[in-house]
């Protein structure tokens, strides 16, 4: 990402808030975080910082710095460390999934941990600038990545509902939201961190701040096909699968699949460390990796159509 007046300003501010925090807490850490700890900003961005303390302490809470609003939150090492425990593993299968309703409450704290840069001491091969490790950041991917999914198969049950009661102007909007669900996922595939809707130009853009990619827009609906045949929704199934193949890779056959009410809408891929299945609402249908690249390549030919 380029620089921009706004920015510089920002990480300015960051850098004395630091001094004055160092002071008013011995031995604790300050990070940089959220969107830019990523080096976005616009021009009445706020400054976002973590102090990581020893023991708990009282939030400092915001204050103005320049003009600018600097936001302090305030959390123990023990914490940060019990966020860090949950980017040992992707741990969820389709019969245990309570470690990932815990990782989906606190996306919001991983993100900050994933984002963020410290302050308080010079970056270099002993104090890398990055808190977590590649493995880490890996893991981080996939826990996001799969969030997007989740999102975007309640989304779906939404769409399917409000499509078979004929609430065609909700389910507009519904239908606009998912786009941008989405457009998070793929981002989140090519590197980028979990951040607000507002930044998806940005992320989207990867390192090309001049040129923002704005969201792709999918097919116009037609709801009244929806419950029974609707190739429009096949370009959302398509996207999420590239977006999932991405972060898991294989290089098996293409085996054949059974789509006989599998391609229609609302039926949306997603990944587990058990392996792949197709939902829609509660119904969950195991796919191998051969039978995942064989639904995915129809799924594009359908939206391509």
């Amino acid at each position: 990402m380029s620089t921009t007046p706004w920015l510089q300003e920002r990480l300015k501010v960051a850098e004395q808030a630091v001094g004055t925090l160092a002071e008013e807490f011995f031995g604790a850490d300050v990070w940089l975080v959220g969107a830019l700890a990523e080096g976005l900003a616009h021009r009445q961005s706020d400054v976002d910082l973590l102090l990581v303390t020893p023991e708990p302490v009282v939030a400092p809470g915001s204050r103005l710095l320049c003009g600018i609003r600097v936001d302090v939150r305030a959390e123990t090492g023990q914490t940060v460390n019990e966020w860090r425990r949950l980017f040992d593993a992707f741990a969820v299968t389709r019969e245990d999934i309570a470690t990932f309703r815990t990782v989906r409450e606190r996306l919001g704290d991983l993100t900050l941990l994933r984002t963020a840069r410290p302050l308080t001491h010079v970056c270099d091969e002993a104090n890398p600038c990055e808190i977590l490790l590649p493995e880490q950041r890996a893991t981080y991917q996939r826990w996001a990545l799969v969030d997007r999914c989740e999102a975007a198969a309640s989304l779906s049950e939404d769409l399917l509902g409000l499509a078979q009661a004929g609430l065609y102007p909700h389910a507009d909007l519904v239908w606009d939201q998912l786009a941008r669900v989405v457009a998070q996922a793929e981002a989140v595939a090519a590197g980028a961190p979990l951040l607000g809707e507002k930044w998806l130009p940005s992320l989207l853009s990867k390192e090309d701040a001049d040129r923002f990619r704005p969201v792709p827009a999918l097919p116009k609906p037609r709801w009244l096909s929806a419950a029974a045949h609707s190739p429009f929704f096949a370009s959302v199934q398509a996207r999420l699968a590239d977006a999932l193949l991405a972060l898991w890779p294989t290089s098996a056959e293409p085996e054949p699949v059974d789509e006989a009410g599998l391609g229609g809408f609302g039926w949306l891929p997603q990944r587990y460390s058990d392996g792949w299945f197709l939902r829609r609402g509660d119904v969950r249908v195991p796919l191998t990796d051969g039978q995942m690249r064989a639904w995915q390549r129809s799924a594009a030919r359908r939206a391509r159509t």
